[in-house]
């Protein structure tokens, strides 16, 4: 199997699962109270700050095998972060939103997760 259609696999996987399970079934949600600080600084701080470890560490420039696992095993974990951070959020918002709003929402974020793999699929196929 060619190291693309791996890394394909691999991201759509944890974010078919991960969507499945933080969104659906887990359910979770952020704490009920009205934190600003959460949703405005804390949230995207953190995935401000995996999107740029993703974007800025590329396959290609790794030099052995052990920089290129942990390039593995790090995206791994960030998509799996993501997932959890945009269903997260998106459950805790999901009672304040009218169906319409909700709708948008979801696909706002699930647009998101998809163009983190599609940037990962981009970055492995160079």
């Amino acid at each position: 199997m060619n190291k693309t259609l791996f890394i394909f696999i691999r991201d759509m996987t944890i974010a078919v699962f991960g969507v499945w399970y933080f969104e659906f079934s887990l359910d979770f949600q952020l704490p009920s109270e009205n934190n600003l600080l959460l949703f405005f600084v804390a949230i995207p701080v953190i995935w401000a700050t995996l999107m740029q470890l993703w974007i800025s560490v590329s396959y290609r420039e790794q030099d052995n095998r052990i920089m290129y696992v942990a390039s593995h095993v790090l995206g791994v974990l960030m998509l799996i972060s993501s997932v959890f951070l945009i269903s997260a959020v998106l459950n805790t918002i999901e009672s304040s939103l009218d169906p319409i709003g909700n709708m948008l929402f979801h696909f706002v974020g699930w647009t998101g997760l998809l163009a983190v793999i599609f940037y990962d699929m981009v970055d492995i196929s160079r």
